[in-house]
């Protein structure tokens, strides 16, 4: 059985981003969807995960393409045991 991958998206917080409408450069309108805020696995921000893989406290991630890096299960589990001793 295949091992479960989380994204970033799956593991950090994101805050609310609210509706908003503006004019680019161009002078078209266009409007920014609402987003509700979400709440990741880790509970931490974005910016905060990746200064802990800098330092080697979190695994590096397993990068299905050069632009999404993922984790395993078995990563994540490992990484909050070994914290939560």
């Amino acid at each position: 059985m295949l091992e479960a991958h989380y994204r970033i998206k799956d593991l950090v917080n994101y805050p609310e981003r609210l509706k908003k409408d503006y004019v680019d450069r161009k002078g078209r309108k266009r409007q920014l969807s609402h987003k509700p805020a979400s709440k990741g696995l880790l509970n931490i921000a974005e910016s905060t995960l990746w200064k802990m893989i800098r330092r080697g406290d979190f695994p590096e991630p397993i990068y299905l393409t050069a632009s999404i890096p993922t984790w395993t299960e078995s990563q994540i589990t490992t990484w909050l045991t070994t914290r939560n001793k």
